[in-house]
């Protein structure tokens, strides 16, 4: 459906685009010639195409782009009518623009070319007949179970179409692509996202689904096929995402495909799984490395590496300015191009005013050119230190959140209770359900509602927990490491991108309004080990960061954004009140629709007030 739509909503502003570009190439044969081929073309359509609705007039002979612009038009709105792919393609409907493009720059029409073709030339190559590209996605465990199922189907002799579970799941997201691909532009669906990816075995097993359900993986001429990218999420995934990727492209089944995309591969990286898997330090320093390996790795394979960052809109997501984001990235680990995700809240944000819109890609647009003109030596001579530094921070931060966060079953307990993680499935803002499976362990939280209850309770646990900690301990060592710190906050992109997104999501924390959603735990002793434990740690975290930045106050170099934040909290403060309310009556057994919609109003509201959800 959404497929569908997105070719109608596409054709339809090609067919006013065209329209309006009639208006302009008035042009009589009279007073100017066309090009023999664009002749040769109106008289192939004149002899192939019969009952052409003439807007200028039947009769109308001397006016020949309008003449063979009003074919282009009937052939748009044909295709438009079917529903599907129609005799006229993309590429046809880019060729006719051409040949009267050709025409007007041979007869003294540049101009024409320019201000009214090349416009809507850019956007067909942008568009095409999709508009939009959607990216599947499915977790490797799944793909693993699917194809167990179907191998002890085919040995018991039953046939697929019976199968149930995750096979069947499966095999019709599968089946479905294949449908899509030849009703409609086959370039609607490219990639298929791997959540999870461990190795390159996790891949290979989505090839074989995919070779039985004739789904086609391979570039051709008519399909760009359908690109794996894996997805690769925790601390320990990341670590090894370079020699799995290394193993995957020498594999013989996966080199001819490699070669048919040209030798490009997507692959993706989780901020917030490994956020929190590992807290907001590790995951940086993590994601970084293995950026920067992976990279080294594509050369090594002669793989032209695009990589796709799973970044959400909060900090604890790998959210913050997306220019500074870019412009972090190791040196000479840019080819140029990259993939972001962008949340819905965001994209309401930043592109819903076009001059919004147009501000947010000029920044990222210009990132990336400084990202690519940079010196890839710049401070060559201090980056190891600084790297071991990153290294040893990291460690630390990594034993503290895993100590007291992931592996503390008081903090989960605490977190279900504290906060609306189990409103968000009734409030039906999720795209997904909270939880992968049902069991009550971590790990089987998703990332999403593990950041949006945080966030929706004013912790804002995720975007600072560890930090505070590792630069303590950092720079108690001696005095050396406390002028380190300040020369890295001074000259090294990636620390003094993290300790500006750690700075801003203490400054969107309240720990005192978080302590009267501490008051909904029902265990006072576990509630006051969490909390106090939470407290100490952004105290430490808040004062550290302050000091590196060489601030006496929260945001202290962003005036305009403390002040955003100090007018919009005493709005949010009042809805967290209401909401903290809400949920002590959900906990006394109360129930009915007012009280649901009051709740999903509070989180909506909260969510716009932090320009944040999860």
């Amino acid at each position: 459906e959404a497929i569908r739509l997105a070719r109608g909503v596409i054709l339809r502003e090609y067919i006013s685009d065209v329209e309006r570009l009639s208006d302009h190439l008035s042009a009589s044969m009279r007073q100017t010639q066309i090009s023999q081929t664009l002749q040769d073309a109106l008289a192939r359509y004149t002899q192939a195409i019969p009952n052409v609705r003439f807007p200028w007039g039947e009769r109308n002979l001397t006016e020949a782009y309008r003449r063979f612009l009003a074919y282009v038009l009937h052939r748009l709105r044909q295709s438009l009518d079917s529903g599907g792919v129609a005799s006229y393609t993309s590429e046809e409907f880019s060729q006719d623009l051409l040949l009267v493009r050709v025409s007007l720059c041979a007869n003294n029409g540049s101009r024409l070319a320019r201000s009214f073709v090349d416009p809507l030339l850019r956007k067909l190559r942008s568009f095409g007949f999709h508009l939009h590209v959607l990216d599947i996605r499915q977790h490797r465990e799944v793909h693993a179970k699917a194809l167990e199922a179907i191998e002890q189907d085919r040995k018991r002799n039953r046939k697929q179409e019976n199968s149930f579970g995750p096979q069947q799941d499966v095999t019709e997201t599968l089946r479905t692509i294949a449908q899509i691909k030849r009703a409609y532009p086959a370039s609607a669906i490219t990639r298929y996202v791997i959540s999870g990816t461990e190795s390159e075995q996790d891949v290979l097993v989505l090839l074989e689904l995919a070779k039985r359900n004739s789904v086609r993986m391979a570039r051709s001429h008519e399909d760009p096929g359908v690109m794996p990218v894996p997805l690769f999420e925790s601390i320990a995934s990341l670590r090894r995402s370079p020699e799995v990727m290394r193993r995957l492209w020498q594999h013989p089944e996966y080199a001819p495909l490699l070669d048919s995309w040209q030798r490009w591969q997507e692959v993706m990286l989780g901020y917030s799984d490994s956020n929190k898997d590992g807290g907001m330090l590790t995951s940086t320093w993590e994601l970084y490395k293995a950026h920067r390996e992976l990279h080294h790795t594509a050369d090594d394979c002669k793989v032209k590496l695009r990589l796709f960052h799973g970044r959400g809109g909060t900090v604890g997501r790998g959210g913050g300015p997306t220019h500074s984001a870019i412009l972090a990235q190791p040196p000479g680990a840019f080819s140029g191009q990259l993939r972001v995700t962008e949340q819905g809240e965001v994209l309401n944000w930043k592109y819903s005013d076009a001059v919004l819109a147009e501000w947010n890609l000029e920044l990222m647009i210009a990132a990336s050119l400084e990202s690519l003109l940079q010196a890839r030596t710049q401070h060559a001579d201090r980056q190891a230190r600084w790297e071991e530094a990153m290294e040893e921070m990291s460690e630390l931060a990594y034993a503290l959140y895993r100590h007291d966060i992931a592996e503390n079953p008081d903090v989960l307990e605490y977190f279900e209770q504290a906060t609306p993680v189990n409103e968000m499935d009734a409030a039906r803002i999720g795209s997904r359900p909270s939880r992968r499976k049902k069991s009550r362990k971590l790990q089987d939280l998703r990332a999403i509602p593990w950041v949006f209850g945080w966030m929706q309770s004013r912790h804002a646990v995720p975007a600072w927990y560890g930090v505070g900690h590792a630069l303590q301990q950092f720079a108690a060592k001696s005095v050396s490491q406390q002028k380190l710190l300040r020369e890295m906050m001074q000259n090294y992109l990636l620390f003094s991108d993290l300790i500006r997104n750690v700075e801003l999501g203490i400054a969107k924390a309240d720990l005192a309004i978080a302590r009267l959603y501490a008051g909904l735990v029902r265990n006072p002793a576990l509630r006051k080990r969490v909390f106090s434990m939470l407290e100490a740690e952004f105290t430490r975290t808040r004062t550290m960061v302050m000091r590196v930045a060489g601030q006496r106050q929260l945001l202290g170099r962003n005036r305009v954004l403390a002040r955003s934040i100090r007018l919009r909290n005493p709005y949010v403060d009042p809805m967290s009140l209401i909401q903290v309310e809400l949920l002590h009556r959900k906990q006394q057994a109360e129930s009915g629709p007012d009280l649901e919609y009051a709740l999903g109003a509070t989180i909506n509201g909260i969510a716009a007030g932090l320009h944040n959800t999860g």
